[in-house]
Formats: structure tokens, sequence, C-alpha cells
């Protein structure tokens, strides 16, 4: 048991903590790892990371002419002799058709362009919700009545809405990938993470008797 205000506070603190989990999860290019043959394959909800060691600063100079010429919407940069070019996935769809890749290259490709479509959807909504949830809390304590116009029943959807609309992103995120032996990674950990705690402070205010 808790008195009013230290629950108010826990809630307020572990709403926005998913805010910013949620934030970092959307722009993490990484919530798949693959390795293989020395180079690491990142994939995020819309950008893809190629990683690889060049051996020398002078190779990864001409790799890096060669693949801004292949990948023109890419961004490659050199760090030494370490390599890293960051594409759309939606872009390297388009290269691999261009390139004649096989068929189910391509369509695998596209699955996932469009998994990640649909998990920064879910997971926008889930952040928007979740800022929200956080005014809602926070703005009262100090002395801030703009939300209360806002009806229970609009708050208990606002608040139950945010984890509840990252989870249907990360659902729709992994139902709708294309098979594979990629890792999990920091992103989807972070946006697990911020599913699970912003969950977590609405079942507080729900479920979690105070003192009086």
């Amino acid at each position: 048991m808790m008195d009013a205000k230290m629950k108010g506070m826990v809630m307020a603190g572990m709403m926005g903590l998913s805010l910013i989990l949620a934030g970092m999860a959307i722009f993490s290019n990484s919530w798949l790892t693959n390795e293989d043959e020395g180079a690491t394959q990142n994939t995020g909800l819309s950008n893809m990371e190629m990683i690889m060691d060049a051996e020398t600063s002078e190779m990864c100079d001409g790799m890096k002419e060669m693949y801004e010429t292949m990948f023109e919407d890419a961004t490659v940069e050199c760090d030494g002799s370490e390599l890293t070019m960051t594409i759309a996935i939606s872009d390297y769809c388009e290269v691999m058709k261009d390139s004649d890749a096989d068929d189910s290259d391509v369509e695998d490709c596209e699955a996932g362009a469009s998994a990640g479509t649909m998990g920064s959807l879910g997971m926008w909504g889930g952040l928007v919700l979740a800022l929200l949830a956080t005014l809602m809390m926070v703005l009262p304590m100090a002395g801030v009545d703009a939300m209360d116009a806002i009806p229970e029943i609009g708050q208990k959807v606002i608040s139950w809405g945010a984890g509840g609309l990252m989870l249907l992103g990360l659902l729709m995120w992994y139902f709708m990938l294309p098979d594979g032996d990629s890792e999990v990674a920091s992103g989807l950990l972070m946006a697990g993470a911020a599913m699970s705690i912003a969950l977590g402070s609405t079942a507080i205010g729900q479920f979690i008797p105070e003192n009086e």
C-alpha cells in the first residue's frame, strides 16, 4: 500500500520512462541483428544498417564510393577501416528489384518493410498516448488542470492504450516478419520494456490500493 501522492509519482515516472524508451526504440536501427562472414546487418523498423571491416582505410574509401553508386539513397561512412551503410528498408527493396534479385528475396524484403511500417504505427500511437497519459498525471501535481476536461473513461482508454498500442505494434511487426535467423537486438528490447512499463504503470493505478 502507498499513499496517493507516492502512487501518482510512481505511475508518472513509469509512464515517462516508457515514453523515452519508446522514442529510442522507434529510431533505433537495431531491432534485429545478424552476423555473416565478418559483416553485421542490423534491422530497425524503417532502416537497415550494414557494418563491415574493409581491412584498411583506403579499402574502406574505395568501398564507400562503390556502395554510394549502388545505393544512391544510402548513407555510407568510414571510420578507419570500418564501413557503415544505413539505408531505408523500402529503398533497399527497390535496389533489389532493379538488380533482378530472386523474387523470394524481394518478397521477403518487402514483407520486412511492411512489418516495420505496421510496427511503427503501433509504437508511434503508443508513444503519443504515453505522452498524454504522462501529462494527465504530471500536470495536476503542478496545479495545472488543463487535462481535467478529459472524461474518466477517456483517461482510462489513454492509459491502457499507451501500452496496448505498443503491444499491438510489436505483435503485428513480429507476425508480418519473413522467416529468418536474426537475433534480438537492443531496439526490440527497448520496445518491449516500454510496452511493459506503460502497462505496469496503468495496472498500478487500477489494481493497487492506496492509503487514505
